[in-house]
């Protein structure tokens, strides 16, 4: 509870008038002693207690009315949501989801998650806060920290404007911590807004513990998460899984793209006709499908295609619906890029079965080529042709210049595999590094007892099947530390595999074992090792040629992003360069021709997963810190903050009504007929 006349509270000393004026009274008599009133003293006492008892309450309530009439003129500021205690701290920090989740809209208002919610945020500060705390807006699409000054920014600024990026709640968070502990905030309240998707918190990751202990011990720090999980309604979301080129006969050429149109789980739901607009190199058509399950995979569908052109750009729309952020996939071709792999090793165990796998042509038309260098000759690496690095070596120092061209081919998008040496040390790479080996005993082998099935390179096939990685017996392992995104985890959750959280390494992932025979079953078994390596060979093929296809983010078009055009005639114009990364769309560098380099912009896998987390489940993110937990929805238009000092005028009016019954004098006895004998 807060107050937007705090000054009157200093008046609430007086409330303490009646028990003052009632130790006067109590000095004013002089007492006399007279012989005749000993009976009367006596029968009083027998009273005393009741008496006593009825003249605490009376002052309690003429103190409690007191009390009321001066909180009431503070006019104070609460409600059911908002449940501000102690006045304006000296710091607010705005913690805003941007992902493309928060663009779910309430049809009847056409306000999205975002935009309400920050609306009710800059009514709530306002009228809670005042001007009387610095305001500092820290969002998840770029992580800067940003001032303001005043709460009211919040509703137009543009950089809080919808994205196509995912939200890394944990790094939001890390951010937050980074600021308070770097510039001495004082007390701080920090307000949280988020739809509570479980990709964006990654609460089975590593990194809540130490978020926990670290905001543990900040004195005066308190959370305020303003959330909005209400799931979406007959939305539907669009992607494209795959695009390639080929040649036809007759000299001509055409487009295969592999589609996916999903909407969310719940009951069984009636077929749908669903118009998409395709546009192909600028010239749109219409494709109608028939929607019946809860997802359609359409595979292979043909657009023809000029034999001339060699590169190009697309986009497929849905119509408008409940989330317009997943309505439109973009993609662009152009001649396919070798699916180069270049494996650092010495082991010929570990070397030969991971080359087999990776030189395997999971698709006929393009190029597998596979080198196996020994550490030494790292340097040998072609950094800029190479799609996936596999690490089977100490990790370079710091200091050290393989350590930052590793970085510069992870920073560019390329993949990095990092395998556990023979003798591993504690030097990070991505925010990840090694810990001691273990050797299991042949009679306990461990086996992974979960693994990240939705998303990554352990995730299921496209026809739904969970890859076998609780088949995989591990004779020897070795833990990883720091934080990452956990992959695949052992029993007491020691993490098997675990990728970067680092927004500039998106590629990187380390795995606790080898897949040799005196190392894992990973190589017997074949199909986890030939899975996982594909994906990483793909998600590093992304970045080569001259079409590539990224995830949305503040990244995706470094070092300048200036230096890209929009394809699209119709992109938002009003919008910076670094802006346009964050929204889904096709982008060039270079004039049009051959010679020009396309990258296409859309919103992570990862978003397209709409479980949510639970209450409990969040509050036991946040156990043992200062929570406070507010769930709105995007139809409810009450404010968080509402001044409540009718309550404290009811609350006098009580306890005025209390007392006056408490002074009502006790009603008179009628005297016995016998007494009235007696004295005739």
């Amino acid at each position: 509870m807060s107050f937007l006349q705090p000054l009157l509270l200093i008046a609430l000393p007086l409330a303490l008038l009646p028990v003052i004026i009632h130790l006067i009274h109590l000095h004013r008599r002089r007492a006399v002693r007279w012989a005749a009133t000993m009976f009367l003293r006596a029968a009083q006492r027998m009273n005393q207690g009741l008496s006593k008892l009825r003249q605490y309450l009376i002052l309690a309530l003429r103190v409690l009315a007191l009390a009321a009439l001066i909180l009431m003129a503070g006019r104070p500021l609460a409600g059911g949501l908002l449940g501000l205690t102690g006045g304006a701290p000296d710091t607010v920090l705005l913690l805003i989801d941007r992902s493309a989740s928060m663009e779910q809209q309430n049809l009847a208002t056409g306000l999205s998650k975002r935009a309400t919610g920050l609306s009710n945020l800059a009514n709530a500060i306002d009228e809670a806060y005042g001007s009387r705390s610095r305001l500092v807006l820290i969002d998840s699409a770029t992580l800067t920290t940003q001032s303001l000054e005043n709460a009211a920014a919040l509703r137009a600024l543009p950089s809080l404007g919808g994205t196509a990026t995912s939200t890394d709640v944990p790094a939001l968070l890390q951010t937050a911590l980074d600021h308070i502990t770097t510039n001495q905030t004082g007390r701080t309240d920090l307000w949280l807004l988020s739809d509570l998707r479980q990709n964006d918190w990654d609460a089975a990751g590593g990194r809540w513990e130490t978020l926990r202990a670290a905001f543990s011990s900040l004195q005066g720090l308190r959370f305020h998460l303003l959330s909005y999980p209400e799931p979406a309604q007959n939305n539907l979301a669009l992607r494209i899984d795959r695009v390639t080129r080929r040649a036809t006969s007759g000299g001509n050429a055409e487009l295969l793209l592999d589609l996916r149109l999903t909407r969310p789980e719940g009951p069984p739901a009636s077929p749908l006709d669903v118009p998409l607009r395709i546009t192909l190199n600028g010239t749109s058509s219409t494709l109608n499908l028939n929607l019946k399950e809860k997802e359609l995979v359409l595979q292979g569908h043909s657009l023809p295609l000029d034999q001339t052109a060699k590169t190009g750009w697309g986009q497929i729309d849905l119509p408008a619906d409940t989330n317009p952020a997943d309505n439109r996939a973009a993609f662009v071709f152009g001649e396919p890029a070798p699916l180069r792999s270049v494996l650092i090793t010495s082991d010929e165990d570990v070397a030969r079965p991971l080359k087999a796998a990776l030189t395997a042509r999971l698709d006929p038309s393009r190029t597998y080529t596979s080198e196996v260098l020994p550490p030494e000759r790292a340097a040998e690496i072609d950094w800029e042709n190479t799609a996936l690095i596999v690490w089977h070596a100490t990790i370079p120092k710091p200091t050290d210049l393989l350590h930052s061209q590793l970085t510069a081919h992870t920073t560019a998008g390329r993949a990095l595999l990092f395998l556990p040496p023979d003798s591993p040390d504690t030097t990070p790479f991505a925010g990840l590094s090694w810990q001691t080996p273990v050797t299991s005993s042949p009679n306990a082998l461990p086996r992974p007892e979960w693994w990240r099935t939705d998303s990554d390179l352990l995730a299921n096939t496209q026809a739904g099947t969970a890859l076998p990685v609780g088949d995989l017996t591990l004779l020897k392992h070795t833990p990883i530390a720091g934080t990452g995104v956990t992959l695949a985890r052992l029993p007491e959750n020691v993490p098997l595999m675990m990728r970067s959280a680092q927004e500039n390494a998106p590629n990187v992932w380390f795995l606790g074992t080898l897949p040799g025979p005196a190392a894992s079953s990973l190589a017997r078994d074949g199909v986890v090792q030939f899975a996982l390596l594909h994906r990483a060979l793909e998600a590093g093929s992304t970045a080569l040629g001259n079409a590539r296809s990224r995830d949305a983010g503040s990244t995706a078009l470094a070092p300048d992003p200036s230096a890209w055009t929009a394809a699209n005639a119709d992109a938002e114009p009003g919008l910076t360069a670094a802006e346009r990364a964050l929204r889904t769309g096709v982008f060039r560098l270079g004039e049009p021709g051959p010679t020009a380099q396309w990258t296409a912009l859309n919103r992570p896998t990862l978003e397209d997963q709409t479980a949510t987390l639970s209450r409990a489940a969040v509050e036991e993110l946040f156990a043992g810190l200062d929570t406070r937990y507010i769930e709105d929805t995007i139809d409810d238009s009450r404010s968080l903050a509402s001044e409540i000092w009718r309550t404290f005028l009811l609350l006098m009016a009580t306890a005025l009504l209390l007392e006056a019954l408490l002074c009502l004098p006790s009603a008179k006895r009628p005297a016995p007929a016998s007494s009235h004998a007696a004295m005739a």
